[in-house]
C-alpha cells in the first residue's frame, strides 16, 4: 500500500511525490516545485524530544552553507506549522547511501570516492564547518561519484556544535555505526577537527576497499560501545586484507595515523588521490572544491 504524502507537513511551494526511505532521523520524500527539477525532503517529527529539537536546530544552521558538487547541499530548512522540522536537499532520488552499496569496491572506485570526499571536506572546511560524523550512511553515490551529506552533527572549526545544547549529546547520541569511523582523539573526548574529519574519510575508504572498518569491531557487535577502548584499539593495516598499490596504502595509512598532526594536510591528500587515479587537476576543479 502506497503511503500518502503528508500534505499538512509539506514545506511551502513543494509537492511531496513519494516516500523513498527513512533518513537518519526522519522520513525522506521525493519532492518538487515548479522552479526546480526535483529534490529530497527530510521530515522529522520532534515529539517533544529535546535531543531531536537541538539536533534539528544544529542542522538548520548549515542551510545554504554549501554549494558544491561534492556535498549534498541543504537548500532550505526550518519548522512547519505543526512544529516538525524539515530540510530540503539537492539530492536526486536515485542517490544511494554507501551503506547500501556493494563492498568491497574496486580500488579505483574507492580512490575516486576518497578524492570526492576530500574535496567535499575542503569545501566545508573553507566555510569553517566540520562534518564530525562521516560514515557510509552520510555519503551518497550519485551518477558514479560520491557526495557528502547528513550534516546533523556539523561543528565549527573550533570544535563546537552549531547549536550549543547539542554538545551534551556528542558523541554519545551519534549513530553507533558512525563511531567506528571516528578518530581516536574524538572518541577520547577531544573536540572534532579538520584532522578528525580526514581520519573518518580514510576509514570510509578502508571500508569501501575491505567491507570492514579499520578497527576490528562489527557494526552490530554490541548495543553499547566502550569509546575509550575503541580509541585505544590499534587500526588494522589495509595491506592485511589484500594487495593494493603502494600509493593507496600510503594514502590510507597516513589518513588513519593515530597522530592527528600527521594527517593535517588536506591538499597533499587531494594531490595524492588525484595522482592515484590519473586525474589532471584543472583550475575548474580547484574552484569547485573551494
Amino acid at each position: 500500500m502506497a503511503l500518502t504524502p503528508p500534505i499538512s507537513r509539506t514545506p511551502n511551494g513543494y509537492v511531496l511525490a513519494e516516500k523513498i526511505e527513512s533518513g537518519l532521523y526522519g522520513t525522506r520524500w521525493l519532492a518538487s516545485k515548479p522552479s526546480d527539477q526535483g529534490s529530497v525532503v527530510d521530515l522529522v517529527a520532534l515529539d517533544d524530544d529535546d535531543f531531536l529539537v537541538t539536533l534539528c536546530t544544529n542542522a538548520m544552521c548549515i542551510k545554504g552553507a554549501t554549494n558544491s558538487q561534492y556535498t549534498v547541499n541543504v537548500l532550505d530548512g526550518g519548522w512547519l506549522d505543526n512544529g516538525d522540522y524539515y530540510q530540503v536537499l539537492d539530492l536526486p532520488g536515485n542517490a544511494v547511501a554507501l551503506s547500501k552499496t556493494k563492498v568491497p569496491a574496486l580500488e579505483g572506485e574507492a580512490l575516486m570516492a576518497g578524492l570526492d570526499l576530500v574535496r567535499a571536506l575542503k569545501h566545508l572546511h573553507k566555510r569553517e564547518y566540520l562534518h564530525a560524523a562521516i560514515c557510509p550512511e552520510a555519503v551518497y553515490a550519485v551518477d558514479g561519484r560520491v557526495r557528502l551529506g547528513e550534516f546533523w552533527w556539523a561543528h565549527t572549526l573550533t570544535g563546537k556544535t552549531l547549536d550549543g545544547e547539542l554538545f551534551d549529546h556528542f558523541p554519545r547520541r551519534v549513530p553507533q555505526t558512525a563511531l567506528n569511523f571516528f578518530a581516536p582523539e574524538v572518541l577520547l573526548g577531544f573536540p572534532p577537527s579538520r584532522e578528525s574529519d580526514l581520519f573518518s574519510a580514510g576509514a570510509l575508504m578502508f571500508y569501501l576497499l575491505t567491507g570492514e572498518t579499520p578497527r576490528a569491531i562489527s557494526f552490530d557487535e554490541q548495543a553499547f560501545f566502550d569509546l575509550e577502548k575503541m580509541a585505544k584499539q590499534e587500526v588494522r593495516s589495509i595491506s592485511d586484507f589484500r594487495s593494493f598499490s603502494n600509493l593507496t596504502v600510503a594514502v590510507i595509512e597516513k589518513m588513519l595515523d593515530a597522530d592527528a598532526d600527521n594527517r593535517s594536510n588536506i591538499f597533499r591528500f587531494e594531490d595524492m588521490l588525484a595522482h592515484a587515479i590519473g586525474e589532471e587537476i584543472s583550475d575548474q576543479v580547484f574552484k569547485e572544491s573551494e
